[in-house]
């Protein structure tokens, strides 16, 4: 266990342990708890324990405590509250020094107040070091953030926008007049009313497709005129509007896709007027939607495949970046009666991590999940470090569709570091080719970075992953790719 208090002598550091009181605490114990006050000033001397705090949910680590940290030191100084929780990890061991035994040594002992103040604002302005490059790298690179909400005005090309596409909206819109006329009379009936709007919509997309390939030098243009001529449209249904507007917990932290998913997840089809209900089950009928609500397929079944031939009496031990609501997961737990592996869910956004850390709970899931508040980008570049052991298997399903070469290259090797030898990695990224990609950005404003297998492929040769072999798989869908490597 090594001395975290380093001004103290060897003789004042085994004065302090020997006037401890030794605790045993066992796993998913609390040692201290925020906000009391607490009565000592604490030595982690075996295992490990989890730092958490009220405001992010229970269940969600922000750090982690090793053999020779010391915590409950601020609330000592200060005579404060503590201001979060510890958590046993495991079975830990921890030296508890009374706040008057401390007192009285300090007092008695010539030189070992000041010995002891020091090592303790030594470790203080360390932390805040830590903090302030951290802050300064979050000015620099805030999260994944995607193009949200981009100009609708002044591109190249307004003026020019092929009058064949301007013919095919009008007539797109006069159809869908029509329809709801007929809808209003009771003309036609639900099916029939379904098959028409589904028929016009994808006719229209196709339409929008064929004339960006054909003009790619003004797609912003044509992007932003189809736009305008189909919001009012468009916004009827409840799916598309929200995916538009997409709440500032989502858009601000990143994965817009994981509201989608809660979105499909969680809601029926509905809109406004007499269209929106049928705009609504059309949307959720295309490719990307059907892909988002079963990208977890192959996640499970790589998962299953690897558990299959783990052979160590340890639980398997898998870890998920940017993991959102870890859905496939849960889902995986649910479906496998007795999973012999342990997931490690790493995700920026506290909501995510606190709502499947209470669904885990719910589930009887809680003891094979570590939820931690963490941004994998600010991992990879060195900004934060996080102590997790090699692991068999690492995923990600969405976080390369935020990332440009160079950071996604800094994940991979990160993910390659933290693998164990015959580990496995999983990513997930849009496919360049899918089918949907007018409509994501030029509707609901959501701008990835699509990616090629021979893209993907690169990008793992200029990685610590270097000339290892890469399988590449689509979904059924033609909309995400899915790399598999192994770690030699």
């Amino acid at each position: 266990m090594h001395n975290k208090l380093k001004f103290l002598t060897d003789d004042d550091y085994q004065l302090l342990l020997e006037k401890a009181q030794i605790t045993i605490y066992q796993k998913n114990t609390n040692i201290l708890e925020e906000g009391l006050l607490s009565t000592a000033i604490y030595i982690l001397r075996k295992g490990s324990a989890r730092v958490e705090h009220s405001s992010l949910g229970k269940g969600v680590a922000i750090s982690f405590l090793f053999p020779g940290d010391i915590f409950g030191e601020m609330s000592f100084l200060e005579d404060t509250p503590t201001s979060a929780t510890i958590i046993a990890e495991e079975e830990v061991e921890v030296f508890m020094l009374e706040n008057t035994t401390l007192y009285s040594l300090l007092v008695s002992i010539p030189g070992l107040s000041a010995r002891f103040y020091q090592s303790i604002a030594s470790n203080l302005s360390h932390r805040l070091r830590e903090t302030s490059s951290l802050v300064s790298s979050l000015l620099n690179k805030v999260s994944f953030q995607t193009e949200f909400h981009t100009k609708r005005t002044g591109y190249l090309g307004q003026d020019n926008i092929p009058a064949e596409l301007i013919s095919e909206v009008e007539l797109f819109k006069d159809n869908l007049v029509e329809i709801e006329q007929s809808l209003r009379a009771n003309k036609i009936n639900s099916e029939e009313a379904q098959h028409s709007i589904s028929n016009a919509c994808n006719l229209i997309f196709s339409s929008l497709r064929e004339y960006i390939i054909q003009n790619q030098e003004i797609e912003k243009a044509i992007g932003t005129y189809f736009f305008r001529e189909t919001f009012s449209i468009f916004m009827l249904s409840s799916l598309i509007d929200s995916a538009f507007r997409k709440p500032q917990s989502y858009a601000g932290d990143s994965y817009i896709d994981f509201y989608i998913i809660e979105l499909l997840s969680h809601n029926e089809p509905e809109g406004d007027g007499h269209l929106g209900i049928y705009i609504d089950r059309w949307i959720r009928s295309m490719p990307s939607c059907l892909a988002l609500k079963n990208r977890g397929v192959i996640i499970s079944a790589t998962i299953k495949r690897l558990a299959s031939n783990w052979t160590s009496d340890a639980l398997m031990p898998i870890t998920n970046l940017a993991s959102g609501s870890a859905s496939e997961i849960l889902d995986f737990y649910l479906n496998h009666k007795s999973p012999n592996v342990y997931v490690t869910c790493i995700d920026m956004n506290y909501r995510y991590l606190s709502s499947a850390a209470n669904l885990a709970r719910k589930l009887g899931f809680i003891d094979f999940l570590t939820f931690i508040q963490d941004n994998i980008l600010l991992l990879s570049q060195g900004y934060h470090q996080i102590d997790i052991s090699p692991q068999q298997m690492i995923y990600s399903v969405g976080i390369s569709n935020y990332l440009q070469d160079s950071e996604l290259i800094n994940v991979l090797n990160w993910i390659y570091q933290h693998l164990l030898p015959g580990g496995t990695v999983v990513l997930g990224n849009f496919h360049a080719a899918n089918p949907d990609r007018v409509l994501l950005e030029h509707i609901l404003e959501w701008h990835l970075v699509y990616r090629t297998a021979k893209e993907l492929e690169n990008l793992f040769a200029q990685s610590k992953f270097n000339s290892l072999p890469v399988e590449i798989h689509s979904d059924d869908y033609g909309v995400e790719l899915f790399v598999v490597c192994t770690k030699a």
